[in-house]
């Protein structure tokens, strides 16, 4: 039985991600397929109880789901628990899992460029979803400080809670740094 998955947001129409994971699954000829769905907040229940019952074997969740789902999960990873972020929803035995593996994407492909990482600056532009995943995938790679900059600075403060060692920068200001990084929408 061909095995399916989904990610899942609001908006998702731009998501490249069934091109990309479909041309995976192809070139490892795997009978399954990845397609994307617009979803509302009151539909994620039914969306964790599909995988549940194996209707659909497991999802991505992009914006602006990655928290809001947390509370229809069973089990947090140590990396979705740390970031209060979950991208990745699948089933192990008869519980359903939430995942993040933006902080190992976001440091594998960091790492893979000529970046030093250790003991630099970081300026975050924006506090979305995946923000939470830089920050800790940073820390990992033992940058020195982080400032974080947000147009609505509530959603930077409440960040802040999170990580109280990064540093709030109002919007329009530019502290000293060594790396940016583009977290807006």
């Amino acid at each position: 039985m061909k095995k399916k998955y989904l990610v899942i947001g609001n908006p998702i129409e731009h998501s490249l991600s069934p091109e990309l994971h479909n041309y995976w699954i192809k070139s490892n000829n795997l009978d399954a397929i990845y397609e994307k769905k617009k979803l509302e907040v009151s539909e994620l229940e039914n969306l964790v109880s599909n995988i549940k019952e194996m209707k659909l074997n497991g999802a991505n969740v992009t914006v602006p789901f990655k928290k809001k789902i947390i509370p229809f999960l069973d089990i947090l990873s140590n990396e979705a628990k740390s970031s209060q972020s979950v991208n990745t929803v699948y089933k192990n035995g008869d519980k359903i899992i939430g995942d993040n593996t933006d902080i190992d994407g976001f440091k594998n492909g960091l790492e893979t460029t000529s970046q030093i990482i250790k003991n630099k600056e970081a300026f975050i532009l924006g506090s979305g979803g995946v923000v939470p995943s830089i920050i800790i995938a940073l820390k990992k790679m033992l940058i020195s400080k982080i400032y974080l900059s947000n147009r609505t600075k509530s959603k930077a403060l409440e960040l802040k809670k999170l990580f109280p060692e990064i540093e709030v920068v109002e919007w329009g200001k530019v502290p000293s740094f060594d790396i940016i990084i583009n977290a807006t929408s």
